[in-house]
């Protein structure tokens, strides 16, 4: 798993990259890469895990595939985005169903990886139920 900064969406009633409009029902994320969208994360922090879909791209960049398919940092932690603006170390934002499911309270280290076989029944359940999956 790749441990990096996260941060939460918020943008709520916005549009992410894939035309999605923001809720706080659907567990997403954005990771920085136009090729992640539509595929499925595992992310864990505090003890919890759940599952994701990527609907949105960022935070800050938007080809950052070395890190996102490979094992480079995210290019976010080395300063400035690829528009020059000022970044936070983010690697990943987290929707609010996410971030509520994480038990998160502030910008923080979180785990993710690249799930190949998703039972999407379970990413429903989660946004469904709540439930935290393993």
């Amino acid at each position: 798993m790749k441990m990096v900064k996260a941060t939460r969406e918020g943008l709520l009633g916005g549009r992410t990259a894939s035309g999605y409009v923001v809720d706080t029902v659907v567990p997403f994320v954005a990771l920085p890469a136009w090729k992640a969208l539509g595929g499925f994360v595992r992310v864990r922090a505090n003890g919890r895990t759940c599952l994701a879909i990527v609907l949105d791209v960022g935070p800050w960049n938007e080809h950052d595939d070395p890190y996102v398919f490979g094992s480079a940092r995210p290019a976010a932690e080395l300063g400035p985005d690829t528009r020059g603006r000022k970044t936070n170390g983010a690697g990943i934002d987290l929707s609010e169903k996410v971030w509520s499911l994480l038990g998160m309270t502030n910008n923080t280290m979180v785990e993710w990886e690249w799930v190949d076989h998703v039972d999407q029944t379970r990413v429903v359940r989660t946004a469904l139920d709540g439930q935290v999956t393993s």
